[in-house]
């Protein structure tokens, strides 16, 4: 404002800020950290734009050193992988003096990952697909630098390294050490299978020079086709080493047909055609002599059919054909023999060549029309005689066929017959046999029976036996004491009276009466004293009479008792009724003693 310049630019004004002090630039130390900070950015932004580079999986980096102070000798090209130096430190050294400061084409390549040490500046960097075998195939390595191969050779010598195919064989993987395409080409090729029924023919092409080399074959190791064969099986085989061609030993045939029929001339001069076929197949030992003989291009079986098989057929039919006259092929007999000359000739010729013949068939000889047609109406004529013939054998068999059905039906019946009578049979038999074993059984159980019949019987009287005996004894028990009791009384009788006398004497009226008188007298005459009763001392009956009266029975004894003196005794009289009668029986008369 007006006012404030005019106070500004008197004296006794305040000062500007701009008038306080003196004035000062930037300090040296926040440039030098800024520029650093900004050298680091640029050299980060170098090492991450310009310096770095990234391998992608299934990659490598191929790089063109060109920054070296010479370039390579011998025109080559590749400079080689430099040994490990911590494994082989010579070595390293001599390749550092050899290849450390020269451009060229590095061998080396580096797989997938990010790189920092390779400058565009000091580098070519090319980015090229990994080497990969695939499955099924085999990888063949062609190196590309390195001194050339000697005159002859085929392989290259990895020890003296040269450039050219290398003997080893890749197999299905991944190999990034061969990925360089400046360094190194890789073929893929197919491996060698030798399929069942074939035979793998070897020519070695890498190998010494044959010593022989006029000789189809030549030992095993020396350049040419071998003597042995490789059998079945899948191999990795370099090609540049040795060519193995699979050939068939199977059965081949060879038809004998349209273009290839062969004709020949008859014996009278007739011309005959025939259509067969030869069914053949290689030795496996001649192999490689035929390979060699009639292979081309790694094929033999077609070459073996036309320089082998046809002109020999041809020949041996024109041999054998020309003993024949052409009626002679129309009947089958003459077909059979020359089917059979023709076979036998070809077998032999084959077999000196490596060939075996399996079989030779003519399937048809072909004669001229002006001859074949007459043989053949005359053939037909004999053809429908036979054809009536075979009728007549048929009419005759079906007569035969039904009486054969008849007699087998009616030999069925018969046996069907037979087999009711022989099953009714056996049945009677068998009814038989149960009757007469049922019968035999009664029979056995009626025996057993009797057994145990008589075996009861025997019981029974040993049993009664037993019972009598113990009644015996029982009653010999029992009549023991009368026994002793009548030999005390000296006899039966003087017991009997004795017993006789107790059992009747309650009973008796005694009659007293002296020995003398009438009625003693009586029975006097029938009383007979013994001698010595007298002596006895106990009083007894001296005699006794019994007599049955009007039917009672009377007994009369005298008993005669005993004195103190031997002088004189008295005698009794005793008539007592003893049992009643219905009729007299008589006197009985009983002694006592």
């Amino acid at each position: 404002m007006p006012g404030g310049s005019s106070s500004d630019s008197g004296g006794g004004g305040k000062k500007t800020g701009h008038a306080q002090g003196p004035y000062r630039g930037p300090s040296g130390i926040p440039t030098l950290v800024a520029f650093l900070m900004a050298a680091v950015v640029v050299y980060g932004a170098y090492f991450w734009f310009v310096r770095r580079i990234e391998v992608d999986p299934g990659k490598v980096l191929v790089l063109l050193r060109k920054d070296g102070a010479r370039s390579l000798d011998g025109g080559q090209i590749v400079v080689p992988r430099a040994p490990d130096p911590k494994t082989d430190p010579d070595a390293y050294k001599e390749w550092d003096q050899k290849f450390g400061d020269c451009n060229g084409i590095m061998e080396q390549v580096f797989g997938e990952g990010v790189y920092f040490g390779f400058s565009p500046f000091d580098y070519e960097r090319e980015i090229r697909d990994a080497t990969i075998v695939p499955n099924g195939k085999v990888g063949i390595v062609v190196k590309r630098f390195g001194t050339e191969l000697d005159s002859g050779q085929v392989l290259a010598d990895p020890a003296r390294d040269q450039r050219g195919p290398l003997p080893m064989v890749l197999q299905p993987a991944r190999y990034n050490e061969y990925s360089n395409p400046y360094a190194y080409e890789v073929k893929i090729v197919d491996p060698i299978n030798v399929d069942p029924g074939h035979r793998g023919v070897v020519t070695v092409i890498a190998g010494a020079r044959a010593k022989s080399p006029n000789q189809y074959l030549v030992p095993e190791g020396e350049q040419g086709v071998q003597q042995q064969t490789e059998p079945e099986g899948f191999r990795y085989i370099n090609p540049y080493a040795k060519r193995i061609t699979p050939i068939s030993i199977q059965s081949q045939r060879f038809e004998m047909t349209g273009a290839d029929a062969i004709r020949f001339p008859s014996s009278d001069s007739f011309d005959i055609k025939m259509e067969g076929f030869v069914e053949w197949s290689i030795v496996p030992d001649k192999l490689p002599l035929l390979y060699v003989e009639y292979g081309t291009g790694g094929e033999l079986i077609p070459y073996l059919d036309e320089k082998v098989i046809l002109p020999y057929a041809r020949s041996f039919c024109r041999l054998v054909g020309s003993q024949y006259t052409a009626r002679d092929f129309i009947s089958g007999d003459t077909k059979l023999k020359f089917q059979h000359e023709f076979e036998s000739k070809l077998r032999e010729a084959c077999e000196k060549q490596g060939i075996e013949v399996l079989q030779a068939l003519v399937r048809d000889i072909v004669p001229p029309d002006e001859i074949k047609n007459p043989i053949n109406e005359r053939e037909i004529a004999r053809q429908q005689i036979r054809t009536l013939e075979q009728q007549i054998n048929v009419a005759n068999s079906a007569a035969q066929l039904a009486t054969q059905m008849e007699t087998a039906t009616q030999n069925q019946k018969i046996g069907e017959a037979n087999k009711q009578v022989v099953t009714i049979v056996k049945k009677a038999e068998q009814e038989k046999d149960v009757a007469v074993t049922k019968a035999n059984q009664d029979l056995a159980v009626a025996q057993l029976r009797l057994e145990a019949a008589k075996n009861l019987a025997d019981a029974n009287v040993a049993r009664g036996q037993a019972e009598a005996n113990v009644v015996l004894l029982k009653k010999q028990a029992e009549a023991e004491p009368l026994r002793q009791q009548v030999a005390a009384f000296g006899g039966g009788d003087a017991y009997a009276q004795y017993f006789f006398y107790q059992k009747i004497a309650p009973s008796v009226k005694s009659i007293l009466a002296n020995s003398d008188g009438p009625f003693a007298d009586l029975f006097r005459q029938f009383m007979q004293p013994p001698a010595s009763s007298a002596t006895k001392s106990i009083p007894r009956a001296s005699c006794s009479m019994k007599f049955t009266a009007a039917g009672v029975i009377l007994s009369a004894g005298t008993i005669r008792s005993p004195s103190f003196s031997r002088s004189s005794s008295s005698t009794r009289t005793i008539i007592f009724p003893a049992r009643r009668s219905s009729r007299i029986s008589g006197i009985e008369e009983n002694g006592m003693g």
